[in-house]
């Protein structure tokens, strides 16, 4: 989003420099029309000059045709002359009328002009600098906008350094977590092994003492035979005797040793745990005492009001226990909930008491499992025991 503002705001930068530069296009092009102007009222002023010269030089001949007229008016007789002498003034002040009036009319045109002119652009040179002006206050804000964003971006930098950081961390941890693991996994693989072949021993020696009853069974076989046949030789009748009795006892010994093999059940009881979280549900008491609840992150808190302990026996009732509101479980801290009238004391976030019921229940095959206020499943525990008869 700062990205998006920062380019924004560059754009806009470029924007606002390409409209100063055409305004001060347009200042020049003003100033560049005074400097005509300037020159086009030099070459009226010259203009005028010329005419104001024509006049005076009209006027001399005029004055001129006067004197002559005058002259000529002296010759004449003297009504002549009086009536020309009124004509002259006439003439005269009609002339001095007009070149009064091309005068004044041409100097108020001229000054009417230059006027025009000059205010024209006066204005143009006015607004150029009020939009230079404008310019120059909209490039500063933004450049304290861009200042302002650039520490903010710094800011951001330097969060997202601590946050990777941070991360790389916690990938540490997990590997070593993992590799822990791993261990675990592979001393239990060896456990089973060990186990298997003290197992598959056992088995051996009890085929080898089920070989020798076997063996034993048909040499006291043969020998009561041949104790039927040799009934009147007492001597070897004493010794068969003999050594069926021994063999009896030995044949008692091995079957009742067979019968107490044959006797033994083997229990095997298995626990698995999950959890999608940092709660996990660490034990469960097989005499159904109490339920422990773990928080294996090593900062972070996590809050279990509300949460739901499920607990299902042997496909049968199903317990559900309901947290308190606001329990918080600490980073690193073990919660133990126990039945009532089971040795807990209800001392929250360390321990907790289900007053509704008295035991967590026994069974073979218990399913435990944590969910949180929205119904997910979050944590589970599963115990299966299985029995075998040899």
């Amino acid at each position: 989003m700062l990205r998006a503002r920062w380019k924004q705001l560059t754009d806009e930068e470029k924007r606002l420099n390409n409209d100063n530069a055409r305004i001060w296009e347009d200042l020049q092009k003003a100033r560049n029309d005074l400097d005509e102007e300037t020159i086009g009222r030099i070459d009226f002023q010259n203009q005028v000059q010329t005419l104001m010269e024509e006049l005076e030089f009209l006027r001399r001949v005029h004055e001129q045709e006067v004197k002559e007229l005058q002259a000529l008016l002296a010759q004449a007789p003297a009504d002549t002359r009086e009536f020309f002498k009124n004509e002259l003034a006439l003439a005269i002040r009609d002339i001095k009328d007009e070149y009064d009036y091309i005068a004044k009319q041409g100097k108020q045109d001229m000054e009417s002009w230059y006027k025009l002119k000059v205010s024209e652009v006066q204005g143009s040179a006015n607004r150029a600098a009020m939009e230079s002006t404008y310019q120059r206050e909209e490039v500063k804000r933004m450049r304290d906008n861009i200042g302002d964003l650039r520490g903010k971006l710094g800011d951001l930098e330097n969060k997202n350094a601590l946050l990777e950081k941070e991360v790389q961390n916690l990938n540490y941890q997990l590997s070593d977590d993992q590799r822990q693991y791993e261990m675990a996994l592979n001393d239990r693989d060896a456990t089973l092994r060990r186990m298997r072949e003290e197992c598959q021993t056992l088995v051996a020696e009890l085929q080898a003492l089920l070989d020798t009853k076997q063996m034993l069974d048909a040499e006291i076989a043969i020998y009561r035979k041949m104790l039927e046949g040799e009934e009147s030789r007492v001597g070897l009748r004493q010794m068969v005797e003999q050594v069926v009795k021994t063999h009896s006892l030995q044949q008692q010994e091995d079957t009742d040793s067979t019968r107490s093999v044959r006797g033994e059940v083997s229990t095997k009881t298995t626990f698995q745990r999950s959890a999608k979280g940092n709660v996990t549900i660490a034990e469960c008491d097989p005499n159904g005492k109490f339920i422990t609840l773990e928080n294996t992150h090593r900062t972070k808190d996590e809050n279990l009001g509300e949460h739901k302990l499920k607990r299902k026996l042997d496909k049968g009732r199903e317990i559900v226990f309901t947290i308190p509101p606001n329990t918080v479980l600490k980073a690193g801290k073990t919660m133990k909930i126990y039945a009532r009238d089971q040795g807990g004391i209800n001392n929250p976030p360390e321990s907790l008491v289900f007053e509704a019921e008295n035991t967590w229940g026994i069974g073979a095959n218990v399913v435990t499992s944590l969910y949180n206020k929205e119904g997910e499943e979050r944590a589970t525990h599963t115990q299966k025991t299985i029995q075998t008869g040899i």
